[in-house]
């Protein structure tokens, strides 16, 4: 929008969504598929920031970096990192799916515990049924039973429980 922090400063961010495969996660194999091609990384130089979508210039980041942006700049770089735990801070999209009463995507606090997540932001398991097990990140994690669901949602809590999310991204 304009104005934004009473300067004179304009500023739009449009998102789009990818093609949902795997590879376009990688920057350029998405500004392929944004441009209506197949989604596959192109050979760099050069890079998007000087010959990006439809040769222009263009940064791309994931929507999820930002949704932090707001509360970094209203509260500082500071108060958003002590809103997680001490390695992991901030906050991350969690997507709650399956068999609970709440599905969605729920911001929370970098090591949030995982059965706080199901119970309290998810509702709980539909009929009271009692939880079983937990996938907590996609196919590179074990499964949990209900007695290992109170991991922190964070990267060395979740790597620790044997995830290869440890390494970078939920």
């Amino acid at each position: 929008g304009e104005n934004i922090l009473g300067a004179d400063f304009r500023f739009d961010l449009y998102t789009h969504t990818g093609a949902g495969s795997y590879e376009c996660g990688e920057e350029s194999a998405l500004l392929e598929s944004l441009e209506g091609k197949r989604g596959v990384p192109r050979i760099r130089p050069p890079f998007p920031a000087m010959v990006g979508a439809f040769g222009c210039p263009t940064v791309l980041n994931n929507v999820e970096t930002y949704c932090a942006v707001p509360t970094i700049l209203l509260r500082g770089g500071e108060y958003f990192a002590n809103l997680g735990s001490k390695k992991n801070g901030g906050t991350r999209l969690f997507c709650l799916s399956g068999h609970v009463n709440r599905p969605g995507v729920y911001e929370l606090p970098m090591g949030f515990p995982l059965r706080r997540m199901i119970e309290e932001v998810g509702g709980g398991i539909p009929g009271g049924k009692k939880l079983k097990a937990v996938i907590p990140g996609g196919s590179s994690c074990p499964v949990l039973t209900a007695a290992e669901c109170d991991v922190p949602m964070d990267f060395d809590s979740v790597a620790a429980a044997g995830s290869m999310l440890g390494s970078g991204g939920v």
